[in-house]
């Protein structure tokens, strides 16, 4: 894949999970390779491996459709994203970190407190996502930060929307609920800190998806 391509890539998956071009929107690959000034050909390479990541549909001429995500998909890849998450804490805690490369978790937590403080729920929507991410690297298994990684960013778009139908105390307990996973890290104890973040990612399925279900809403 050619750097144009790349940067075509970047551009319209970001697009996507922002919500800027809806679900079930068509994209224009004339209008844009004009907007990201380049040729068309890039595009449509970037376009097939978004196809390949089952973002959009490129459907025989009827367009390239954004594709929309049901609850049900969203809950499916949440068990499957919770799963890795869940290995990701027994492994960070059968390694022994010192208390130092946890700093990343710490930092993303207090960007998730001063998202609070200042009412800012975008801004605790990405601290929480590059808690999460972070937690996958600390894991030490490539593979496994390769994959949820890539999981996390298809479902990218549901969350968010997802997290802005919670409420201010939900945002509360869950970042004291990061807090306290950051000493269960250090605790030494890897069943014990797995089970606990099963229970946790338990919870959060039933707020995030089910706020979705209570609001009826059909795809994201």
């Amino acid at each position: 894949m050619t750097r144009a391509s790349d940067r075509a890539y970047a551009a319209i998956k970001d697009l996507i999970q922002r919500g800027a071009i809806p679900p079930g929107d068509l994209i224009d690959e004339t209008e844009t390779a004009r907007r990201l000034g380049i040729s068309r050909t890039p595009v449509r390479e970037a376009l097939l491996r978004l196809q390949t990541e089952s973002f959009v549909e490129i459907g025989r001429g009827k367009g390239i459709r954004v594709l929309p995500l049901s609850s049900a998909a969203l809950r499916e890849m949440y068990q499957v994203i919770s799963g890795l998450e869940v290995t990701a804490v027994s492994l960070i805690v059968r390694r022994g970190p010192s208390s130092g490369e946890l700093d990343g978790l710490r930092a993303a937590l207090s960007a998730m407190d001063a998202a609070i403080a200042a009412g800012d729920v975008g801004a605790w929507g990405e601290a929480d996502e590059t808690f999460h991410r972070e937690l996958m690297r600390l894991s030490g298994n490539r593979k496994l930060h390769e994959v949820g990684c890539q999981m996390r960013d298809f479902v990218l778009r549901a969350h968010r929307v997802a997290l802005r139908l919670q409420t201010p105390e939900y945002r509360a307990a869950s970042t004291r609920s990061h807090s306290g996973l950051i000493a269960v890290l250090l605790g030494g104890d890897a069943e014990a800190a797995a089970q606990r973040h099963q229970h946790q990612r338990l919870r959060g399925e039933e707020a995030l998806i089910g706020v979705v279900d209570r609001f009826q809403i059909a795809s994201l």
